[in-house]
């Protein structure tokens, strides 16, 4: 993915999680859905994503580059959301961006 295509996949996830938000309790469990439908499956990394990432958006952005998105890819993104007021550590943004590409990615075994 060029450049370009890089900047756009982000301007559109930008505005639909800007579009939604809403406030998340941690759920006990792990086959609970949250919007729109995402399940997150227990793994190092999921009470981070309750914690910092569902206080602002939804999860609807995740499916979208699920199919060809890896650590090497989330990473960039968890911090561009740290950017923007999420609050995870260096160290938690890469736990985030594991569990990312592992459960919603190409780094899936």
């Amino acid at each position: 993915m060029g450049r370009h295509h890089y900047l756009i996949a982000i301007r559109l996830l930008l505005a639909a999680l800007l579009a939604s938000s809403f406030t998340l309790e941690a759920a006990e469990d792990a086959q609970e859905f949250y919007e729109p439908g995402i399940v997150l499956p227990e793994g190092e990394g999921r009470e981070h994503i309750l914690r910092a990432c569902t206080r602002c958006h939804t999860l609807e952005g995740v499916p979208a580059f699920s199919k060809y998105w890896g650590y090497e890819r989330w990473l960039p993104m968890v911090e561009s959301m740290v950017k923007h007021g999420s609050s995870l550590s260096e160290e938690e943004q890469k736990i985030v961006a594991r569990y990312l590409g592992e459960y919603f990615g190409t780094d899936s075994q």
